[in-house]
Order: structure tokens, then C-alpha cells, then sequence
């Protein structure tokens, strides 16, 4: 009776929560697996042997973190269900009864529950007739017949109930479903999967062990939204074809050769988002709002979820069953040659071009056809009869400043024979010249920059764009806004952060070029780990960066005005912004921490020791390190900014209650430029902030800076009725409430938070902090136990001394201001 089990399969809720876990998980499933089998506590198991729920969960915990029990019930039940035969369940209201003690559940819903299963079993074996019949006599009076149901209804249950205790199911499927979602490259998922079911390690598997990862790619595809149908045929013909030596087995590399070969296999895998060979199309599985064509077979792409297959560099699409026949004509990045006297020509993309046509201006008609054609590099969409009537030559339209020419870039092995051949003629005339030769084999020359086997030729005629993007930032919106960048610009500039080894590789490549701008996509975090990469790297002219918020609170991006957070903002818009932008210098300041007694081994780490933003400790740092904690254990439940906010109030109110950092002031000593701070005479504090830049807790000026108050600065003018607010000795000569802040002054702001409730009003607006000094250096001594945090990381740190000077200054690109729509009352005030 396995078929009226309610979690045959995952709700698409539960399986985006397993994808969050498997995200955020801090082991590989290899080594999970290995200290599994090995472990001696738990018992020795092999990987072809059975295990029942208790062995199941303790898998998964020592695979991911605190997941939850029912999400773990669930996820067993349907790999249990995968031995019987039937899809259909029971309706999810239903849902209730089965979770309750069989005991308890009422007449009529014991009957409601074999009416389902009759339901479900009669639509195999039986005609509709008898279903109605028995429906009925279900519904009729007889009490016998009722209380008969019942009690059929109630054995089901406990039969149910008890076949999650009695169960077993395959460590292997478990293990190879889990490895699909798991990142990494195709070629070690389709090896990891041919070694866990070759449990005898002759490097052979027959038919049915492979049709066993057939099965569990089928799974994963259909949760994934994968059109079943479209898929099982080329997956069925993969494994009559993937035997290339008829022998009746398939080898490992004949697995191999089969799988990195059928492409929507490779999508399903997870394909490298990145460049590998010229010319082929990276895939991605695609839903599309619009009626779309095939651009092999010319047919319409149905379905009512991912219909076909489109290729992020080029939007060619195909369906899945003609991908394998897609001619590889993708875009080329790179030139092969150096010596190009031809310009860029037009890459012309065939059908799917909705809109107008930018020669006659009509629109064209592509609902019914395949029909226009769309430019990939200046995104200019023509008529097939007005394409003769354009210039061949590509200028890259609109964003020609910010793309990297392919004719541009070059092998490097081209560019160092020329440098060669130089220093031997320099060398015969006794002027050599300049040839570096770095440690890991690649050169680096005056007039260019290397990158693997790739070289950028400096152009005056443009400043192309180094774009970063953090994928796990901003909700999974990372992802899309790296195809969308390598969509508008050269995919060669644009880098995912989380698997190109860092920062470090697209740096390398733009290195030598005299100008250049960047871009990073991710919270502030993200940020300043692109600062400290750039530190390494030692520029000697640094390019400016721009910022893309992703993050929760987006300090950073909201000084420089580029917002609070991303929301689906059009990125040609974004594009423009960098165009019109301006350079800014940015303080920032080294932190350094030294211990005052013995603290032992149970010390948090410090996160890092270069302030870009903001450094507090007391009631701030409290509700943050509070809320790292929660996210650290359930990650699942901090996916969205909105959800990260309400985390922030419901720990901001505990802390209210709690009050952990009372009288903060009488167990700390700040010295500001070498004079000490006076806390005696003022209120208590709960907290302290020294603030690089004028927006903290998601856009809140914490120093207290208006437009009023700017605009009393610019004229001089003063007032003998100001309020004096507790200050430094450096600060006797100055009056605080005067004193604007600015992110390249070369000065840092320490402001005291009296409570939670004076965080709160901060947030609002209401209030601002309470100003203490304005110094070039800090030093801090605490004693005791107190939270910190360095732009929104917490911890918690010892007894300890702290002493925070200026380090440097580095150019951040300031956003246009926005443009404001004049009212209708407005336009005549202005008149």
C-alpha cells in the first residue's frame, strides 16, 4: 500500500528547502559518505546496503545542518515510495490525518481516506462505475458499512504510520539524488555516480544499475520542472547508445564519453557557467512568458513549465531533443590572430525577436514564426529583408564604452614570441628591455595583460567593465544577473566570485590596462572582499568600483547612492549609471586587536581587520551576532530581505528585554587622538559606533546629518544657543554639531546608542546618535565580554585592547543622482 503514502514526492516548497540546505552545506557528499560508511558509532554500512529512517537522519545531519525532522520523514518517504508502483496520492488535506495517531482519527475521516484510496487504486484496475458504486456505499446509512470503512480506513493508516519505522531504502539512490543538486563540474558528478553503484570496483555497470541513475536523474529533472516526456526519450536512447562496444556493459569512459556528450543530461548535471570552448553554447533550462520557435527545427516549443533549452551567450534556442544537433556557431570572445585589419562584424541570431524593427521602425511579426534577427553584440533587431540594408560592421551599440572587443583580446603566446623577438633585437644593440616573468609561468609585459592563455590589447577608445557577481547574494538573484551580464557584455568579463577562484583571475586579466572600471555584485561584504583582493594585488593606479546591492542592509551602496537593493532593476539602466558616475576616494581604516589575559581556545574568530563601513560594539553588534547564530543554523529560513527584517525586530525586541550590554560605558576606555572620552557626565550607554561612512542598519544616518544642517555648514553661519554634546579634548575647538562627515576626510566618527529603543529611532529616523568625537585614531580598551561587529559581521569577543588608524584610500564610483519627476504644482512653484 505504498501508493496512498501522502509524500509520494517533495512539494516544490520542500525541494527548494533542500536546495538551500545543499547550498549552504560546509562538506562535500564524498566525504560525508566516506566518514558514513566508515564511521564505527553508527555502524559499518556499504554503499549498495539498505538503511532504515533512524540510519537515514543521521546521514542527512551529518550532511547538512539542522534540517528539520519533518523535512526528513518527507524526504525518506519518497525515496521509500520509489519501490512501489503508482504516482497518485491522496489529496493534500489528507495531509492532517496521516500525521495523527490512527487511534484518534474519526469515522468519518478514516472513511474519507480509503474513499481516496479506492479513488487512486480504481483508476488503474477499475472502471468508474464500480468506483461510484463503492463511493456510495460509503455514503449510505448503513452503520455497519460505515463503521466497516472506518476501521479499513484506521488498519491503513497504522500500516502507514509504521512503515516509516519498518522501512528501508537504497543508500545509493539517496546519495546519487543528493550529488545532482550538489555544485560542481558534470564530468565528477557522472564519475562520482559510475563509482557509488559499481559496488565491486570492476569499473563495469550492466543495464540496470544504469537505468537505477537514469531514475534518479528523472526525479531530480521533474522537481527541477523539466518537461518528463521531452526528456525520458533522449535519457533511453542515451543508454542504448552509450554501449559504443556492444559487449552488454558500459565502462567508465564509455559512461563518460555518453553523458558530457548528451546536452540536456550536461544542463541537468549543472554545465559550467563559464567558457571553455569557442563557439559552444552554454545551455540553461528556460521558461518562456512568449510563444518561442526552435531555431533548428523551426517548430514552437510547448509545455507548461521549462519548455527548451536557450543558451546564455547567444539566446539560440532549441529544443531538448535537438540540442545535440545545434551547430556550434556560439559567439567567438577572442581573436585568434593579432594581426585583424577587418572590423567586428554583426553575430545574427535567427527568430524569437519581439518589438520593432530599429530600420523601418514596423514591428515584426515573430508569434508565428521564426522570423528577424536580433545582433548579439549591439542588440540591434531587424527584419530579414532589412538586414541587407545595414551596415555589416558591429559598433557594440549603446554599451561599446563598457564591452571588452574580442578583437581585443588575443593568445597570449602571440603577444610574448613579439616581446621576445624585441628583447633580441635590443639585446644586439645593448638595450634590453622589459620582460617579467611571474612565478606561476606567465609573463606580464608593458602592454598588456595575461590571464591564463589570454591577453587584453589596450584600447583608448574604450573603458570596459570588470563585473564580479556574488551568486548566493540578494536571494538567488546573483545567478540571473550573471547571465544577464554575460549576456550584454563579453562573457570573458564578467566572473562568478564563488567558483572562479575569487577575485583574483579576472583582476589578473584586466591588471596592465591603464583604465578600466569595476563592478561588483553582492552585499557590502562582498565589497570588501573585493577591496582586500585588490590590496594583494598591488595596483599601481586602482580602477574605481561600482556597486550592485545584493546583500541585507547594502550600507556601502546606499552612501554612494546606488540603492538599498536590487529589484529587478533593468541592467542596461545600471550600465548608463556607471557611464554617468563619478569617482570618489573612500577611507579606510586598519583594526587591530591584542588580548588583555588568557581567554583560552573558545574565542570567536575575527571576521577580518579592515573597516570599509562601520565597527560597533554593545547593543547593535548583540542583535546582529544573534541573528548570525540563527542564520548559521537554518539557513533555509533567511532566503529573502524581507524575512531577514523581521529576524532583525524579532531580536531587536529581545534584546530590549534582555538588556546584555548595560552600562557598556562603565567597562570600556576610548582614547580619541590620545584623549580620553568623559562618559561620566553623560547617560549611559549600551553602545558604541565608529562609522566610516554616513549609513548604518540598512540606510540609517547615524551621525545625524540634514540637509538643514549641511546648508548652515556651507555658509558659516552659527548659533549661540547650540546644544554642546560630550566630546574629546581633540575636539574642544570644534563644535560636533557642526562637523559633517564625509567618506574621504580621513577621519572617523564615534557615536554612543543609549538603548535598543534609541537603535529603533535611529532606524526610523526619529533620532540620531549621540555624537562623541570626530579623530584620525582609536584606541579601545574593554574589560569584558562584549559583541562586536566589523560591517555586519559579528561575534563575540575577550577582554581585549583595540587600536584602529587609517590605512587608505581607494576610488568607489559615486551613482548620478536619481531624476526626480516634477508634479504638476511643483512645475509652477519652480516657475
Amino acid at each position: 500500500m505504498m501508493t496512498l503514502f501522502h509524500w509520494e514526492k517533495l512539494s516544490p516548497t520542500e525541494f527548494l528547502q533542500l536546495q538551500e540546505y545543499i547550498t549552504y552545506a560546509n562538506k562535500k557528499l564524498k566525504d560525508v559518505l566516506s566518514e558514513f560508511t566508515g564511521d564505527t558509532n553508527s555502524g559499518q554500512y556499504k554503499q549498495d546496503e539498505a538503511i532504515d529512517f533512524a540510519r537515514f537522519c543521521t546521514f542527512i545531519n551529518m550532511y547538512l545542518v539542522n534540517v528539520p525532522e519533518e523535512l526528513c520523514r518527507h524526504l525518506f518517504l519518497s525515496f521509500l515510495k520509489k519501490t512501489g508502483k503508482g504516482n497518485a496520492g491522496p489529496p493534500p488535506t489528507l495531509g492532517s490525518i496521516s500525521e495523527r495517531n490512527p487511534s484518534t482519527v474519526s469515522e468519518n475521516e478514516a472513511s474519507q481516506l480509503v474513499r481516496q484510496a479506492t479513488v487512486d487504486n480504481g483508476r488503474r484496475s477499475m472502471s468508474q462505475k464500480s468506483i461510484t458504486s463503492i463511493l456510495n456505499i460509503s455514503d449510505s446509512g448503513d452503520l455497519w458499512l460505515r463503521q466497516s470503512f472506518a476501521e479499513k480506513g484506521r488498519s491503513l493508516l497504522r500500516r502507514r504510520s509504521t512503515d516509516i519505522q519498518t522501512g528501508f531504502i537504497s543508500l545509493k539512490d539517496v546519495v546519487c539524488c543528493l550529488s545532482l543538486l550538489e555544485a560542481g563540474r558534470p564530468e565528477d558528478k557522472l564519475e562520482f555516480m559510475f563509482r557509488l553503484y559499481d559496488s565491486d570496483g570492476n569499473g563495469i555497470l550492466d543495464a540496470s544499475e544504469i537505468e537505477c541513475i537514469i531514475n534518479q536523474m528523472m526525479t531530480v529533472a521533474e522537481y527541477s520542472g523539466w518537461d518528463v516526456s521531452e526528456l525520458k526519450p533522449i535519457l533511453e536512447e542515451m543508454m542504448q547508445e552509450i554501449d559504443y562496444d556492444s559487449d552488454g556493459t558500459v565502462s567508465l569512459d564509455e559512461w563518460k564519453r555518453g553523458g558530457l556528450t548528451n546536452i540536456p543530461l550536461l544542463v541537468l548535471l549543472g554545465m559550467d557557467s563559464t567558457l571553455t570552448d569557442e563557439g559552444t553554447h552554454l545551455w540553461r533550462l528556460k521558461h518562456f512568458n512568449q510563444p518561442a520557435y526552435c531555431n533548428l527545427c523551426l517548430s514552437i516549443l510547448l509545455g507548461v513549465g521549462k519548455q527548451g533549452l536557450c543558451c546564455t551567450f547567444c539566446k539560440y534556442i532549441v529544443h531538448e531533443r535537438c540540442a545535440s544537433r545545434a551547430p556550434a556557431h556560439c559567439i567567438l570572445t577572442y581573436c585568434k590572430s593579432r594581426k585583424v585589419s577587418h572590423p567586428m562584424n554583426h553575430h545574427w541570431v535567427e527568430g524569437n525577436c519581439a518589438g520593432k524593427c530599429d530600420r523601418c521602425k514596423k514591428f515584426i511579426k515573430a508569434y508565428n514564426r521564426v522570423t528577424g534577427r536580433r545582433c548579439r553584440w549591439c542588440k540591434i533587431t531587424l527584419h530579414n529583408r532589412c538586414a541587407s540594408q545595414v551596415n555589416p560592421d558591429c559598433d557594440f551599440g549603446e554599451f561599446r564604452e563598457h564591452i571588452l572587443s574580442p578583437l581585443h583580446i588575443c593568445p597570449a603566446v602571440l603577444g610574448r614570441k613579439r616581446r621576445v623577438q624585441a628583447d633580441l633585437r635590443d639585446s644586439e644593440t645593448g638595450d634590453a628591455g622589459i620582460s617579467e616573468i611571474t612565478d606561476d609561468g606567465k609573463q606580464s609585459t608593458e602592454t598588456g595583460s595575461v590571464s591564463g592563455s589570454l591577453k587584453i590589447i589596450p584600447s583608448s577608445s574604450s573603458i570596459p567593465l570588470l563585473v564580479f557577481v556574488n551568486p548566493k547574494s540578494g536571494g538567488k538573484q546573483g545567478t540571473r544577473i550573471l547571465r544577464k551580464f554575460q549576456y550584454l557584455l563579453n562573457p570573458r568579463q564578467v566572473y562568478n566570485v564563488m567558483c572562479d577562484g575569487g577575485f583574483f583571475p579576472g583582476l589578473q586579466f584586466f591588471k596592465d590596462l591603464p583604465r578600466f572600471r569595476i563592478l561588483c555584485c553582492g552585499g557590502d561584504g562582498t565589497v570588501g572582499w573585493l577591496l582586500d583582493s585588490m590590496d594583494k594585488m598591488n595596483f599601481e593606479v586602482r580602477s574605481p568600483v561600482a556597486v550592485l546591492p545584493l546583500g541585507t542592509g547594502n550600507d556601502l551602496a546606499r552612501c554612494l547612492r546606488w540603492g538599498g537593493g536590487y529589484d529587478g532593476e533593468n541592467l542596461r539602466k545600471v550600465l548608463h549609471h556607471i557611464s554617468n558616475s563619478t569617482v570618489v576616494m573612500m577611507d579606510r581604516w586598519q583594526i587591530e586587536f591584542s588580548s588583555t589575559d588568557d581567554t583560552g581556545d573558545d574565542v570567536d574568530p575575527i571576521p577580518c581587520d579592515i573597516i570599509n563601513s562601520y565597527f560597533s560594539i554593545g547593543v547593535d553588534a548583540s542583535i546582529a551576532h544573534r541573528f548570525h547564530v540563527m542564520r548559521e543554523r537554518h539557513p533555509e529560513k533567511f532566503n529573502s530581505r524581507m524575512k531577514n527584517k523581521l529576524w532583525y525586530f524579532e531580536f531587536g525586541t529581545s534584546e530590549t528585554l534582555s538588556a546584555t550590554c548595560k552600562n557598556l560605558h562603565e567597562n570600556i576606555d576610548i582614547l580619541c587622538d590620545g584623549v580620553a572620552l568623559d562618559f561620566s557626565t553623560g547617560p549611559s550607554l549600551e553602545g558604541i559606533a565608529f562609522l566610516n561612512i554616513p549609513s548604518i542598519y540598512g540606510g540609517s544616518n547615524l551621525w545625524g546629518d540634514t540637509p538643514r544642517l549641511k546648508k548652515r555648514k556651507k555658509t558659516n553661519q552659527t548659533s549661540k544657543d547650540r546644544d554642546r554634546e560630550c566630546s574629546s579634548g581633540s575636539m574642544s575647538s570644534s563644535d560636533l554639531s557642526l562637523t559633517l562627515q564625509d567618506v574621504g576626510d580621513n577621519l572617523i566618527e564615534v557615536v554612543g546608542l543609549l538603548n535598543c529603543i534609541h537603535v529603533a529611532q535611529v532606524k526610523g529616523g526619529i533620532q540620531a546618535g549621540r555624537r562623541l568625537a570626530q579623530c584620525s585614531s582609536v584606541v579601545i580598551r574593554t574589560r569584558r565580554r562584549f559583541p562586536m561587529q566589523i560591517d555586519g559581521e559579528p561575534w563575540m569577543q575577550p577582554p581585549c585592547t583595540i587600536a584602529v588608524t587609517h590605512k587608505n584610500q581607494v576610488p568607489m564610483l559615486m551613482a548620478p543622482h536619481a531624476s526626480k519627476k516634477l508634479s504638476f504644482f511643483g512645475f509652477f512653484r519652480k516657475q
